[in-house]
Parts: structure tokens; C-alpha cells; sequence
């Protein structure tokens, strides 16, 4: 079953369902009760709203307050993420980097094609600058076009067929025998909707006079008007494949750079939260090393455990 199909039998269903809520002339209206409670579940999310932006306010000026009092240059304050930096967890970390790069394998062969993909692309495109833009225009125009022509068909469509609803609609008021009529197929029509029978649903509705929503007219009518639609250059046509063959070694290549990076944390022994924040401050002592300066926020055991790994350290990240 295509969409198509299933869309203009649900459209079809729709209408005679609107037929039928006319013919019991039903309406339905929300208890004030309900109403009540919506308006309470507002004020109850507005009040939940303000204690939680006061917690966070206390959370902040807890942790400015204890920022503060640390000693500039003093170690972090360990805890479940950030860990001390040992000669253990130094070892897991060059561990993890070299495994990491071990799995990077291939990505520089897919960078190189895509990039030979890309190049071709662009030269593409710089050498047939006047007939892409050319077509580009006279496609923006020819689209408006057929869009304002569709647009009124569909248009007159709707509007014949409100009135055909409006006739349904009346008659199902007054004539009590096709208001059972009506009735009686709507159920039908409901239980044929539920399963997807999208044949049975066209044929009920048949039996009340509804036709199914027929856009051709609308593309005759937009034909008419401006013509057909441009064909695609066959140099865009070459351009949008060289694209989809970009995107997909893109994929690769980032599938690739992902399997490296949890491999890289899973080899070091730390969970990833861990072993982040463990190579965020590597890369900083190692920053500060090269520049000659004095690195800052580490203990007497870090940094004799770094200095002792700084050339391991220096290789792999």
C-alpha cells in the first residue's frame, strides 16, 4: 500500500466522518473540571519553576564559594571524575591513545578519496557556473509558476468540494433514511480504517458519494499554464551523485573516528567521563611544559608521574 494511496483513503474516511458527526449532530464539550486541573498543573509548574532556580542559585554560590577559597595553583578536589593522575592512570592513558590510533586505520585513505571526491566536485561546479545559475533562475521561475497554478486548482477543488460536504451535510439533517444510511457506513468505514484496508474504504465511500482527492488535475492545470518541470543538466545530476558519494565516505570516516575514541577510554581503564577529564589536564601540563611554564592545579605526585611519562605522553596525544 503506498503512501499516497492510504493518505487520500484517510482524507476520503475523514469526510465521511464529518458527514456523520452532522447527521447525529453530537457535540462534545470539556468539563470545566478538566479545565480547573490544567489551570492548577500551571500554577503547580510555574511554583515548581522557581524552586528549582532557587536550588541551582544555592548550588552555584556553594561551588563560587568553595572555588574561591582554593589556593591558586593548588590541586582539584578529586572525586568520581576527576581522578588523580598516577603512574597507573598515566600508563592506561598512553594505553588508550596508542590503541586509539591503531584504530584510526583506513580513515586516512577514505580522507584522501573524499577529498578527491570533493576537489572533483568543485571543478564541477566552478566550470559550469553560467549553466547551473542559468538553470537555477529559469527552475525558481518555472517552480513559481506551477506552484501558483497548483495552488489555484486545488483551490477550486476544495472549495467544490466543501460545497458537495455542505450538500451531505444538509441532506443527512433532514432525510432520516440516509442519515442511518451514513451512520451505518461511517462504522464500517472506521473498522476498515483501523485495519488499513484502504480498498474497502474507498468502496464505502463510493456508496456515499464522496470521490477520492484526485491531485492530477492540479499538475494538468500547472502543465498548462507553464509548461513542464525543467529536467535536471546532466552536470548537476553528476554534481548531486559525487555528493552522495562525499556524505557516504563522511559516514565512514566519522564512524571510524568514533570507534577510535571509545576504544581510547575503554583501553585506559577509566569509564569516558574519567578519561576525558584525565586527558583535558594532560594536555594542559603538557601545554604549559612547552611554553615553559609553570603548570598549575597539580600534586607533588602528578607531577613527578607526568614528568616521568611526559616523552610517552608527548608521542601519542
Amino acid at each position: 500500500m503506498s503512501y499516497v494511496s492510504s493518505y487520500r483513503a484517510a482524507s476520503t474516511a475523514r469526510r465521511a466522518f464529518v458527514v456523520a458527526a452532522f447527521a447525529v449532530a453530537a457535540s462534545i464539550v470539556a468539563p470545566v473540571n478538566a479545565a480547573s486541573a490544567q489551570l492548577g498543573g500551571l500554577v503547580r509548574k510555574a511554583r515548581d519553576k522557581v524552586v528549582e532556580n532557587q536550588v541551582e542559585k544555592q548550588v552555584d554560590k556553594q561551588v563560587d564559594t568553595r572555588t574561591a577559597s582554593r589556593t591558586p595553583g593548588a590541586p582539584p578536589e578529586y572525586d568520581d571524575v576527576t581522578l588523580e593522575l598516577t603512574a597507573e592512570r598515566l600508563e592506561g592513558v598512553v594505553r588508550g591513545l596508542t590503541a586509539g590510533r591503531a584504530a584510526l586505520e583506513g580513515r586516512t585513505t577514505l580522507v584522501a578519496r573524499r577529498d578527491e571526491v570533493v576537489n572533483k566536485r568543485t571543478d564541477l561546479s566552478d566550470r559550469n557556473q553560467k549553466l547551473l545559475s542559468d538553470y537555477t533562475k529559469n527552475n525558481d521561475e518555472k517552480n513559481r509558476c506551477r506552484y501558483q497554478a497548483m495552488y489555484a486548482s486545488r483551490e477550486q477543488r476544495h472549495k467544490a468540494e466543501q460545497q458537495r460536504m455542505q450538500e451531505y451535510q444538509a441532506k443527512a439533517l433532514s432525510d432520516p433514511v440516509y442519515r442511518d444510511k451514513v451512520m451505518a457506513i461511517s462504522q464500517k468505514m472506521a473498522a476498515a480504517q483501523q485495519r488499513g484496508d484502504t480498498t474497502e474504504l474507498k468502496r464505502l465511500a463510493g456508496e456515499l458519494g464522496l470521490k477520492e482527492d484526485d491531485t492530477k488535475a492540479d499538475t494538468l492545470a500547472a502543465d498548462k499554464a507553464c509548461g513542464p518541470a525543467l529536467a535536471r543538466p546532466a552536470v548537476l545530476v553528476q554534481i548531486d551523485q559525487l555528493d552522495v558519494e562525499s556524505n557516504k565516505l563522511t559516514e565512514q570516516i566519522r564512524s571510524i573516528e568514533e570507534k577510535a575514541a571509545t576504544t581510547e577510554w575503554k583501553e585506559s581503564g577509566m569509564n569516558e567521563r574519567q578519561y576525558h577529564m584525565a586527558r583535558e589536564r594532560i594536555e594542559a601540563y603538557l601545554s604549559a611544559m612547552k611554553y615553559n611554564s609553570k603548570p598549575g592545579a597539580f600534586s607533588a605526585t602528578e607531577m613527578e608521574a607526568l614528568g616521568a611519562r611526559r616523552a610517552d605522553l608527548e608521542k601519542v596525544m
